[in-house]
């Protein structure tokens, strides 16, 4: 949790419109080999700290940020995973049935960025940026039954922990409707790498990829914007993301995976919808 706090620190201190805001949606994690695979969909919960558009000073540069704390509800469901574990397996029991499984997703995305404003006036702006960040999505795995002893060995508590790096192009927007409202919308598109590691193969893999979001909503001001003095507003919106994983390299024990991308596919969602208050200094 250390390495959020600079950002964290610099986003509220610097921050001239911060957003507090609670959202719930689906956090849907995917994994696929050879075209065979499952997804786990689980009910997330968002806390998240925003500036979408600061200029600095008079000029047409800007600076944003935004940064997601998941917490995931646990899902306890049957999974039948056991099945495609225990035919690649030389020995393993003839028929092993659906166990009760625990999940929960639970990490952290931080997006920070400047760009420039290729429009600009008292109405609202468009602007273009360079972005940056870190996303450590974290998912655990449960075994919830002493059964089939040969797979619960593997699987009784195991987690996944994805951390990349992204550097991609932004698009901030925004429009005054009235005095009071404001419409704004914000879309990324990054280059991520980053490793990823597995209790199961207790190792780190290299992983390359895509990230991509957007978020959109509408503000309202409990005073007139037009004001000077500092103002109270309210928000709500949609926000998306998006992260592939493209290419998996690596090696497991003496094992050497040069590239994985002809059968390994692996992809995570999240998509939320939110309510929140800010403060304009």
């Amino acid at each position: 949790m250390k390495r959020y706090i600079l950002p964290l620190v610099l986003m509220v201190s610097g921050g001239h419109a911060l957003d507090v805001r609670y959202g719930q949606g689906d956090f849907e994690w995917s994994a696929s080999v050879l075209g065979m695979g499952s997804s786990v969909t689980l009910d997330d919960r968002i806390i998240s700290i925003n500036e979408q558009h600061q200029n600095l000073g008079d000029s047409s540069w800007y600076y944003f940020g935004n940064i997601d704390i998941h917490d995931s509800k646990k899902l306890d469901t049957i999974t039948d995973i056991a099945d495609d574990i225990s035919d690649t397996l030389p020995i393993s029991p003839d028929d092993i049935a659906p166990f009760p499984t625990s999940y929960q997703i639970s990490g952290i995305d931080v997006d920070l960025g400047i760009g420039y404003d290729l429009y600009h006036d008292d109405k609202g702006f468009f602007g273009i940026g360079l972005v940056t960040g870190i996303s450590t999505p974290y998912m655990e795995m449960k075994n919830l039954i002493d059964s089939a002893e040969a797979i619960n060995s593997l699987l009784d508590d195991t987690s996944t922990d994805v951390e990349t790096y992204k550097l991609g192009v932004s698009l901030q927007s925004a429009f005054m409707l009235s005095n009071n409202f404001s419409i704004y919308g914000t879309a990324i598109w990054a280059y991520q790498t980053g490793s990823m590691e597995n209790e199961i193969i207790q190792s780190s893999l290299d992983v390359t990829g895509t990230y991509t979001a957007f978020d959109v909503g509408i503000k309202y001001y409990f005073t007139d914007s037009s004001a000077e003095e500092s103002s109270f507003y309210a928000t709500i919106g949609y926000s998306y993301k998006n992260w592939t994983i493209d290419d998996i390299s690596g090696s497991v024990g003496i094992f050497n995976l040069p590239n994985l991308f002809s059968i390994v596919d692996m992809e995570m969602t999240v998509d939320y919808v939110y309510a929140g208050i800010g403060y304009r200094f």
